[in-house]
């Protein structure tokens, strides 16, 4: 005998997903769903030798507007413990909030800093809660929340990427966002393990300018942090030339031949063919 899924809704954790069968109901009758907006987002970082450098910029966008040009995308969860979002702004500002007083709390009850994993730990758990039964129903939301977090704590310096759905990976460098397809093209190239403080800097810099350059939902101006054991060091608003003068700036992007596999070729012949003007 076939088994039927059965759940209930009343009382569940989280979000309140009871309408969503109805939703689905009303959309079949012929009613628009509300349409999923793409978030525009560079954020990148980077470990060096004995600490961490995120940035990134500061420009929120809806849909193909640029609702907020000094959106603040670094959040301090501690003393030494930053995250950088991309996704929707209202979800990071209330993940970092839930993070940094949880993060403060358990440091009071312990007298001890808070380390990164914790703070990963925390994220995750909440994300993939609140992610609610997406997997059952697919016009369910979930927390618009991908986030680095990167910090130093008493066992060393660490940084995570984490996405919306919990899914957490610890590297050595990282990037997200609607720009993040051309950051992470100069992390990859440039990228030098245990690196400079000053290395890492100006690689988190040129990352964040390839992104804002190269997608036009990330821009205006960048944001700082450099984490180090012995102190925390937060630059910005930075505003790069070209976001200026964006006509005097050119980026270069050399790959040498190779570079990428070539996995299938076709060759189009055809013929070109002049046209004449007969309607005189």
């Amino acid at each position: 005998m076939a088994k039927t899924l059965s759940m209930s809704l009343s009382g569940a954790p989280g979000f309140d997903f009871s309408n969503t069968q109805r939703n689905m109901a009303v959309t079949k009758m012929g009613a628009h769903a509300p349409k999923v907006t793409s978030t525009g987002t560079t954020i990148v970082a980077a470990t060096f030798k004995g600490g961490v450098v995120m940035g990134a910029d500061s420009r929120a966008t809806q849909g193909n507007i640029i609702a907020d040009k000094n959106c603040m995308k670094v959040h301090k969860l501690t003393d030494s413990i930053y995250c950088c979002g991309a996704g929707t702004a209202a979800d990071l500002d209330q993940v970092a909030k839930m993070l940094s007083g949880n993060l403060r709390l358990q440091e009071l009850n312990s007298g001890k800093k808070a380390r990164v994993c914790t703070a990963v730990r925390m994220a995750k758990q909440h994300l993939y809660r609140y992610m609610g039964y997406q997997h059952l129903y697919r016009y369910m939301g979930y927390v618009g929340a991908y986030l680095l977090i990167g910090g130093v704590d008493p066992t060393g310096s660490y940084l995570f990427e984490m996405s919306a759905h919990g899914v957490s990976m610890a590297k050595p460098y990282a990037s997200e966002g609607s720009g993040s397809y051309a950051a992470i093209s100069i992390l990859e190239r440039d990228f030098k393990f245990a690196q400079t403080e000053e290395d890492a800097k100006a690689l988190v810099q040129r990352a964040l300018h390839a992104g804002m350059h190269g997608d036009n939902a990330s821009g205006n101006s960048l944001n700082l942090v450099i984490i180090k054991p012995e102190k925390t060091v937060f630059e910005g608003p930075v505003v790069p030339e070209f976001c200026v003068q964006p006509e005097k700036i050119e980026l270069e992007y050399k790959f040498k031949p190779g570079t990428t596999t070539v996995l299938k070729k076709k060759e189009i012949k055809y013929d070109v063919i002049e046209s004449m003007d007969i309607s005189q």
